[in-house]
């Protein structure tokens, strides 16, 4: 290689036309690297790591719950044992570990659960690799067999209404009206506009909005900061719900918790026979099936509702079986 020209694209690289400027630079940069090599630690114990990620909170941008931290720190601390590391003793090099030749994350999505690692891996996402590299000091090169990872994207099931089941659903929940006031209203926020649990948990009554005849509620998401979504209601829906109004501040639901995470859905297993494990979820998805009846299958309408992030996933949930309309077969 013509040793001129390399010279020429270091210099272009550095930003200068001075050799000597180039090697003084090319120098500085070389101590820089070193400098910060030797200041990232390595030797930070694996349960350490965990801890700094289920403690803090990033400074920006979407993320997880606590909740979902700790499903994730407990999938993670489940693939780490199938391969004999010990959190509480190991250091986070043995996440550069590989097993008969494969990273272990690969090797593990291929022969036990792929889902643990997807849960495992948002650990090292994009904006918690920034906050353990700047804010830790952490040695985040050991992370790259997770960070590398490619994983076959989750295979969307499509919703199979079952019209036995709906009808249990609503005579059972209707009589809540009557004897549990709280838990119909959450039954109208899931089965009548959609929402999921956690959004029936913050709903208050001044989300609900009367924009030039269209009935709305608004939908504030902590983890994305003060950005808020604005679905489209079931008038009729949110005309049962704001026949229950006190004031713009106070929550739709106003029970501890529990009662929505726990003692709803047990309601909805027991008493209205959902074989779902996400019962309230599937309340959500017969209201996104009544909106495509009623609206003749659209799409972009169901995906606005529900808060879809895309009309794909509205698509692949709702779309498997569409309602035919019936033919004259004497004309």
């Amino acid at each position: 290689m013509d040793s001129s020209n390399e010279d020429e694209r270091t210099r272009s690289h550095l930003d200068t036309s001075c050799p000597q400027e180039a090697e003084r630079r090319a120098t500085y940069k070389k101590l820089d690297a070193i400098n910060e090599s030797i200041e990232r630690r390595s030797d930070v114990l694996i349960v350490e790591l965990l801890k700094i990620y289920e403690w803090n909170r990033l400074p920006t941008g979407k993320q997880a719950n606590d909740d979902t931290k700790r499903r994730n720190v407990v999938a993670m601390r489940r693939v780490l044992e199938r391969y004999g590391i010990n959190p509480d003793e190991d250091d986070i090099r043995f996440f550069a570990r590989k097993y008969r030749g494969q990273p272990i994350p690969e090797h593990y999505a291929q022969f036990h659960s792929s889902n643990d690692v997807r849960l495992a891996r948002s650990i090292f996402s994009k904006g918690w690799i920034r906050f353990y590299k700047e804010r830790e000091g952490i040695d985040t090169s050991w992370f790259n067999n997770w960070i590398a990872l490619s994983l076959n994207p989750v295979k969307v099931k499509p919703f199979e209404p079952e019209q036995s089941e709906e009808n249990r659903i609503k005579e059972k929940c209707r009589a809540l009206k009557d004897t549990d006031p709280e838990l119909y209203k959450a039954y109208a926020l899931a089965y009548g506009l959609g929402l999921r649990s956690s959004e029936i948990q913050r709903a208050k009554f001044g989300d609900l909005r009367d924009n030039y005849g269209n009935k709305e509620i608004i939908i504030h998401n902590p983890k994305s900061g003060r950005a808020k979504d604005i679905r489209p209601c079931d008038p009729g829906w949110w005309d049962e719900i704001m026949s229950y109004k006190t004031s713009d501040d106070d929550l739709i639901v106003q029970v501890q918790e529990d009662r929505i995470t726990r003692e709803f859905p047990k309601f909805l297993q027991d008493e209205c026979g959902v074989d779902d494990s996400r019962p309230v979820h599937r309340l959500r998805k017969y209201a996104g099936h009544r909106i495509m009846m009623l609206n003749s299958h659209n799409i972009f309408l169901a995906q606005k509702a529900l808060g879809h992030s895309s009309p794909d996933i509205t698509a692949k949930i709702y779309a498997g079986n569409p309602h035919i309309g019936r033919s004259d077969i004497n004309s």
